[in-house]
């Protein structure tokens, strides 16, 4: 397979080291003012520590799934994992499935002009 970088491989990538420097810097810069509240709450930050990661695991299985799914139906897997990713609230996700809806109905209506497509490859059969 050839790997090229696209336009949206690029934004993709650019946003997220982007966001991640910025997390590094603001941690860094906010670290000296943390250690009263990490030795009174432990608690709090180990609970808000756990959450951010099960936040970011969820988000990395969601960008998987889109990736994969994205590549099989012949969509732009990387505009739409950049969209579900930083468009917040879920908000990318509904997209996604409402565009892969349309996506799949319109494979479906060109299959009585040319014939019966597998839904998966999208091949004749």
């Amino acid at each position: 397979m050839k790997a090229h970088l696209t336009v949206e491989k690029f934004v993709f990538w650019a946003l997220t080291a982007t966001i991640l420097v910025s997390c590094i810097v603001l941690g860094y810069a906010i670290s000296p003012y943390m250690g009263e509240f990490m030795e009174e709450n432990l608690t709090w930050l180990i609970v808000i520590s756990l959450l951010a990661l099960l936040f970011l695991g969820l988000n990395v299985l969601i960008a998987v799934f889109i990736y994969k799914d994205a590549s099989r139906r012949r969509m732009n897997a990387w505009l739409w994992v950049t969209a579900v990713i930083y468009i917040p609230n879920f908000i990318g996700l509904i997209l996604y499935l409402l565009a892969r809806k349309q996506h799949h109905i319109h494979i479906a209506s060109n299959a009585g002009n040319e014939g019966i497509r597998c839904p998966h490859c999208g091949h004749l059969i």
